[in-house]
């Protein structure tokens, strides 16, 4: 079980669209003038089960266990690539996304500012 990312940072789920690609952007905003705003990119979300807040992240893979507990209990099939289950929690599961490849940016953008990944509908 891989980690892809770690942070102690606040994540808001900054926003999620069913719509445009099927993408969600979760965001930690620069609280502090020495810090960088940072954007995690999912495209392609076929299901999501997450906090609106979380004080503190880790994303790693999902786990065979975890991969047939998502598909069996929320019905999303995760099996098939380019799928893949990005797990939120180090030691058990707090939340999950299921699409593609988790993409991560950097930036001294604001908080209003348009994310690296593009115009998506409905963000502030």
């Amino acid at each position: 079980m891989a980690q892809l990312f770690r942070s102690e940072r606040t994540f808001q789920v900054w926003h999620y669209t069913a719509a445009h690609r099927d993408r969600l952007l979760l965001r930690a905003t620069r609280d502090q003038a020495d810090q960088r705003r940072v954007d995690l990119y999912v495209e392609g979300v076929r299901g999501v089960l997450l906090e609106s807040l979380y004080r503190g992240i880790v994303i790693r893979e999902g786990t065979p266990e975890e991969m047939r507990e998502v598909e069996s209990v929320y019905g999303i099939p995760v099996t098939s690539r380019p799928v893949r289950l990005h797990v939120i929690g180090e030691g058990r599961m707090r939340g999950f996304i299921v699409g593609g490849p988790l993409q991560r940016h950097e930036d001294e953008g604001d908080f209003k500012d348009p994310s690296h990944f593009g115009p998506i509908p409905g963000t502030p």
